[in-house]
């Protein structure tokens, strides 16, 4: 297992917050689907959503979000990655 797929498993206030995010983004993915989330597997994640995604990232952990830092975050994993990296209110 890779360390990303081993940092999906554990579930943490991050992960459970950015789930949440998630489905207010793409509701119609269901909490399964959000952790294998990624911009080539999800029609619906676009560049307007994935604004809208990061807006919503900022408002639940607190943090001014630096838009060119996430750009290239196209998937849960990734996110969740630069999220536990951020010194971000669990």
């Amino acid at each position: 297992m890779s360390a990303v797929e081993e940092s999906l498993h554990m579930q943490d206030a991050h992960s459970e917050r950015l789930v949440d995010c998630f489905e207010k983004v793409f509701p119609n993915l269901g909490r399964s689907g959000i952790c294998s989330a990624t911009h080539e597997n999800v029609a619906a994640w676009d560049s307007i959503a994935h604004v809208t995604l990061l807006g919503l990232i900022g408002e639940e952990f607190g943090v001014d979000i630096d838009f060119e830092e996430f750009e290239g975050a196209t998937s849960f994993a990734a996110i969740l990655e630069l999220v536990r990296g951020r010194d971000v209110n669990a």
